[in-house]
C-alpha cells in the first residue's frame, strides 16, 4: 500500500473488502510478524474508527455535488375559510460565482486529508506492531539463554558434587554451586516473564493470537543506502504526506470562504394551487439571490482565519520535515552503533567461551579455583545477553526505519495464506 490519495471509491473500496477479508480469517491463527501486521490493521478498533470518518467524509464530497442539481419545495396552508392553499417552487443553479465549487474542492481536500490521516494512524500501529514483535523475539532469546546457563550450571553443580563425594571439593564448593543455579533457575523465571508480558503486548495490538516463533526475516530488515534513505522518509514519510493535505485542506477553505458570499443566478418554476386570486398559477423567472452577513465583515474575518490556518499548516510541515529528519537520523546512529555491539559481543562471546574450557581444565588440573570456573560461566552468559540485546535493538532500529518509509506496506495488500 503506497500513498496514493486519489479516488475515493476505490479507495474506500479497497478498505472496506480488507476489512471483510479480516473477518474471515479472524478465527485462525497468524504466522510471523507479517501475520501480526495484518491483524493489527484489520482488526484495531482505532483504525476502523479512522476508516469510518474516511467514508463519511466520502459521503461530504457527495452532498456538495448534489448543490449543482434542482432542490424542490413546497408549503400547503388550511385557512378559516377552508381554503387549502399551496404552491411548490422548483430551482435549479446556474451559476454560483464558485460557491459550489469550492465547496465542492473543500469536501474533496477533506476527504484526502481523512485518507492520509488514516494511512498516518495505520503507520503508527505498524510501528508498534513490529516493535511489539521485536520485543518478543529478544525475550525469547534471552530466556534461550537462561535455560542454556541453567543447564550449564546444573551439570557444573552435578560435577562438584561428584568430586565432593570422592573428597576431591569441598562442601562450600557445592554450596557455591548451588547458590549460582538458584540464581540461574530465578534469572530464567524472570524472562519467561518478561516473555508472556511482551507477548500479552502483542496481542493488545493484534486482538487475535499471532504465532511469534517465526524469527524476522532478513529481507524485512534490509534498507536503502543511508544516504537515501533521510529524502526517502521525506518523500514517504505519512506524516508529512497528511501534513502537505491539511494545507491543501487549509487552501480550499480559504476559497470556500472567500465565495461563501457571492450571489447565485437560478432558473426558478413556481406553480401555484387553490388561490384563486392568481391567474397566473404557472411561472419561469431567473433569480439572483445574495446575503450578506455583518455587513461584508464576517466574511472577511473568516477569510483571513482560514488564511492564519494555511500559514500555521505550513509552520506544521515544516516542524515534521525537521522532526523526520532528526528521527531517521537517531535511527541509524542507532542502527550503526548496535551493529558494531553485536559484532563485538559475539567476538567476546567466542573468547570468553574458549577461556572457560580452558578454566575448566585447569580446575581439573588444580590451578584453577572453582570459583574462577562459575565466574566466567556467568560471563559468558552476560556477554551472550549483551549479544542479544544489541542484536534486538538493531533490529527495532531497522523495523521502524521500515516503517518510516513505507517499506512494510505492501503487507497489507498481501492475500492470507
Amino acid at each position: 500500500m503506497t500513498i496514493c490519495l486519489t479516488s475515493k471509491k476505490t479507495w474506500i473500496f479497497g478498505l472496506l473488502c480488507s476489512f471483510a477479508m479480516a473477518n474471515l480469517s479472524a478465527a485462525g491463527e497468524m504466522s510471523g510478524i507479517e501475520g501480526a501486521l495484518r491483524a493489527t490493521v484489520k482488526l484495531n478498533p482505532t483504525l476502523k474508527a479512522k476508516l469510518s470518518e474516511v467514508t463519511a467524509s466520502g459521503f461530504d464530497g457527495d452532498v456538495a455535488r448534489a448543490q449543482r442539481f434542482p432542490s424542490l419545495s413546497g408549503q400547503w396552508a388550511a385557512n378559516d375559510d377552508h381554503t387549502r392553499p399551496g404552491s411548490v417552487r422548483l430551482r435549479q443553479p446556474l451559476w454560483a460565482f464558485g460557491r459550489i465549487d469550492s465547496s465542492i474542492n473543500f469536501a474533496d481536500a477533506s476527504l484526502t486529508a481523512n485518507q492520509a490521516d488514516y494511512i498516518q494512524l495505520m503507520r503508527q500501529v505498524m510501528d508498534l506492531t513490529v516493535t511489539s514483535y521485536a520485543h518478543v523475539q529478544g525475550s525469547k532469546a534471552r530466556l534461550q539463554i537462561a535455560e542454556d546457563n541453567l543447564q550449564s550450571l546444573t551439570k557444573l553443580y552435578q560435577q562438584i558434587q561428584r568430586r565432593q563425594r570422592g573428597e576431591l571439593a569441598s562442601v562450600a564448593d557445592v554450596r557455591l554451586a548451588l547458590a549460582r543455579m538458584l540464581q540461574a533457575q530465578s534469572q530464567k523465571d524472570r524472562y519467561l516473564t518478561e516473555l508472556d508480558v511482551a507477548m500479552e503486548d502483542l496481542l493488545s495490538l493484534t486482538l487475535v493470537p499471532v504465532d511469534a516463533k517465526p524469527a524476522i526475516p532478513a529481507t524485512l530488515l534490509q534498507l536503502p543506502v543511508a544516504a537515501d534513505l533521510a529524502p526517502l522518509a521525506q518523500e514517504q514519510s505519512a506524516v508529512v504526506q497528511l501534513k502537505l493535505q491539511r494545507i491543501k485542506l487549509a487552501q480550499a477553505l480559504v476559497a470556500r470562504e472567500l465565495t461563501a458570499s457571492m450571489p447565485t443566478v437560478y432558473l426558478q418554476g413556481d406553480h401555484v394551487f387553490n388561490q384563486a386570486f392568481v391567474t397566473d398559477k404557472a411561472r419561469v423567472s431567473i433569480v439572483l439571490e445574495a446575503s450578506l452577513d455583518g455587513m461584508g465583515f464576517s466574511t472577511i474575518g473568516r477569510t483571513r482565519a482560514a488564511d492564519a490556518r494555511v500559514q500555521a499548516s505550513t509552520d506544521d510541515l515544516n516542524a515534521a520535515r525537521n522532526e523526520i529528519r532528526r528521527t531517521v537520523t537517531g535511527l541509524l546512529s542507532n542502527l550503526q552503533l548496535q551493529k558494531n555491539l553485536e559484532k563485538s559481543q559475539a567476538e567476546s562471546v567466542t573468547e570468553v567461551n574458549a577461556i572457560l574450557d580452558s578454566y575448566q581444565r585447569q580446575y581439573e588440573s588444580g590451578f584453577k579455583s572453582w570459583l574462577d570456573v562459575l565466574n566466567m560461566q556467568r560471563e559468558l552468559t552476560e556477554q551472550r545477553l549483551l549479544q542479544v540485546q544489541a542484536s534486538n535493538d538493531g533490529q527495532v532500529s531497522a523495523l521502524k526505519l521500515k516503517v518510516l518509509i513505507g517499506g512494510l506496506d505492501y503487507v497489507i495488500d498481501q492475500p492470507e495464506r
